[in-house]
């Protein structure tokens, strides 16, 4: 009998449909995971509701802002609205209006286009409105509630604006802010569109890169 011994390359075996089915599984996984990630990324960037309002003693109205004393509390809120006589509070951190005390805010004025906007103080007692640095509202001195209106120019995107506040001891506080209904005031800067698109873009390469890289081990 002859026996013929033969030396040759193994073929490997193409791929089993349960295989397949866990390749597939696996890449509907991967994708489904990288599309939660990027819409969590992107939540992330919103721009918060929360207004970080700091209170202080001792505010002294200079005629064009007001210097504070020591900070003595901070809260956080989800308008610019605050109220208060010598009983009740519209907020627990806004103190009442029997103390003396200063206030200070910080935020943004959103806008789709450049332009001039109207916005809208009003205070008991006084307060100024800062933006971009630059004094648009001036309400000094002890007085009831009012409300005062000045064109601003604001840049397409974010500005921002820092409103300051003192309350002599009477029998109201009171501060509010207001704009039109081109301008979203927010606490923080809202990213521009094209953030968005870069990171989507960035998370779209990352994604792909990964999804080749599983399927040459699962392959």
């Amino acid at each position: 009998m002859q026996i013929r011994i033969g030396f040759g390359r193994s073929r490997r075996p193409g791929p089993t449909q349960d295989n397949r089915s866990i390749k597939e599984t696996t890449l509907r996984t991967f994708l489904a995971s990288v599309s939660l990630a990027t819409i969590t990324l992107l939540a992330s960037f919103q721009a918060s509701a929360a207004f970080t309002v700091k209170i202080f003693a001792d505010p002294v109205d200079t005629g064009t802002d007001v210097e504070f004393g020591d900070q003595i509390g901070e809260f956080t809120s989800d308008l610019i609205g605050f109220t208060s006589d010598n009983l009740v509070t519209s907020d627990p951190g806004w103190p009442l209006a029997d103390r003396t005390f200063g206030a200070e805010v910080t935020g943004y004025f959103n806008t789709a286009v450049e332009g001039l906007y109207p916005l809208y103080l009003g205070s008991d007692d006084g307060a100024y409105l800062f933006v971009n640095g630059a004094l648009v509202i001036s309400r000094p001195g002890n007085q009831s509630y009012g409300e005062s209106q000045a064109d601003a120019s604001l840049m397409e995107g974010s500005t921002p604006f820092r409103i300051v506040y003192f309350n002599g001891p009477c029998c109201g506080s009171q501060l509010t802010i207001a704009a039109d209904d081109r301008v979203t005031i927010t606490s923080a800067p809202i990213p521009e569109p094209g953030t968005y698109a870069l990171m989507a873009g960035g998370l779209a390469v990352l994604a792909a890169g990964a999804r080749r890289r599983r399927q040459r081990e699962i392959g």
